[in-house]
């Protein structure tokens, strides 16, 4: 008897210009589906970091269709990153690419890791004509003002991989973190005016977002929304979670978007 062909998706590397010129790059993984599902990392990861590859095959797997991109500063994107002060448009300008009349997805859902949650709330608060079905916010930070980071805490710095370290984004030389957060958005506005399903994820003993972020955003956004806190140890953030507790990450995500965006 033959051996099984493994079946694998069709892999697409593209670049789109956000509103202001900057170039972002995205990564579309196909089935072919009809749903779709956009990946938004946080600060210092990239788009083909190893705790995104593993979320695109697993919903590739589900079913869905996946595509990640990188934030400006990021990877290979153009630009210098700025804290969310213009990345909405990065996230914008791949939605667009890929979804709506004409494209290739008539509507999609937001899986957001850490500040690409909070990016990806206030991206579809500004344009609500945007077709998402549903959003989920991974360790996400309501208010840039209010982190306050503990990486001496226990698990923390195994999170932190060397490639990671040398692999510095590139920041806007005009928008420094002070002048940032000092006129920053709350996420939990963006959430409060978003009536599409949200699943909101905090972790116990998370080293750079506290969980009451979480807690903000869940209190203060528009029904239909749900909030899961873990009671974990070793202060997981984000793709921390990915990595180190993966199977009970994704029973909440594969049971949450079974309910809300299912393949």
């Amino acid at each position: 008897m033959p051996a099984r062909k493994s079946v694998r998706p069709e892999v697409r590397h593209g670049r789109t210009p956000a509103r202001d010129g900057v170039s972002i790059a995205y990564t579309l993984w196909r089935r072919p589906s009809r749903e779709l599902i956009v990946l938004a990392p946080g600060f210092w990861r990239i788009r083909l970091a190893r705790e995104n590859l593993y979320l695109a095959e697993h919903f590739w797997r589900l079913g869905y269709d996946v595509a990640a991109l990188d934030f400006r500063g990021h990877g290979d994107s153009g630009g210098g990153y700025g804290f969310g002060a213009s990345e909405d448009r990065d996230f914008i300008a791949v939605v667009e690419e890929l979804a709506g009349p004409g494209r290739l997805y008539e509507s999609f859902a937001v899986v957001g890791l850490s500040l690409g949650g909070s990016i990806a709330a206030h991206a579809l608060a500004a344009r609500p004509d945007l077709p998402c079905r549903a959003l989920v916010m991974i360790s996400s930070p309501d208010d840039l003002r209010a982190l306050r980071p503990k990486p001496w805490r226990s698990g923390a710095i195994r999170q932190v991989r060397l490639r990671h370290a040398v692999r510095v984004p590139r920041l806007s030389a005009t928008r420094t973190w002070k002048t940032l957060s000092a006129r920053s958005s709350r996420a939990a506005d963006s959430v409060a005016s978003l009536t599409i399903p949200k699943l909101i994820v905090t972790s116990e003993g998370d080293w750079l977002v506290d969980p009451s972020h979480g807690r903000s955003i869940a209190a203060a956004a528009a029904s239909p929304v749900e909030h899961v806190h873990f009671q974990l140890g070793g202060a997981l953030h984000a793709d921390g979670l990915v990595r180190f507790v993966p199977l009970r990450l994704l029973r909440l995500l594969d049971r949450w978007l079974k309910e809300h965006a299912a393949p």
